[in-house]
């Protein structure tokens, strides 16, 4: 396929999005509540929805291919258990052939403040995330820093959740690639 044609089937598939969005738009302060404002006719797809994103039973990977199937743009946004994200990553890239895809990752990649487990997991995520980022299957990691859950002390430096979100947006509309990003609030001074 020469690269005219793979680019106009692209622009096309890409020109009507269908998001598919981990976490719940119900639950307040989350992204997935966020990513709801900006898409709101996404499939969120959340334990309390009937998708234990944990349960890697044929079955229950077999319901997701279909999902992801169905859709156009990913947006990897929640944090369920370890390499979850990235499970479901790779879920998505076996399943389509055209997709944007949102892998949101964390600061605690490199500052060294996060547990363990979840900065592995982070760090696993990147490492998949770039790997995989081809024309046709398009994977973006976002590194975020601390996102304002409520007004108090502790969180009046951090990110502004419709700020996080709106990056998605402005990163479609740019005319260059943004395969990595990375979003942080100003750090306390030690």
């Amino acid at each position: 396929m020469t690269d005219l044609v793979t680019r106009t089937l692209r622009d096309k598939l890409m020109n009507h999005r269908r998001v598919l969005c981990t976490g719940n738009p119900d639950y307040p302060n989350s992204l997935a509540q966020g990513f709801k404002k900006i898409f709101p006719s996404a499939t969120f797809i959340h334990k309390s929805a009937g998708w234990d994103l944990t349960d890697e039973s044929a079955e229950a990977l077999q319901r997701l291919a279909l999902l992801f199937k169905t859709h156009n743009t990913f947006i990897n946004a929640s944090y369920i258990a370890p390499m979850v994200q990235s499970k479901l990553l790779e879920l998505c890239n076996q399943s389509v052939k055209f997709c944007d895809v949102f892998n949101i990752g964390s600061t605690h990649e490199f500052d060294g403040l996060g547990d363990k487990v979840y900065t592995e997991s982070k760090l696993d995520l990147q490492k998949k995330s770039l790997s995989l980022h081809t024309y046709r299957f398009n994977t973006h990691h976002i590194l975020l820093g601390s996102i304002k859950q409520d007004n108090t002390t502790e969180h009046r430096r951090s990110l502004d959740i419709d700020t996080v979100c709106n990056i998605v947006p402005w990163i479609l509309s740019q005319n260059f690639d943004v395969p990595i990003i990375c979003v942080s609030q100003f750090k306390q001074s030690w």
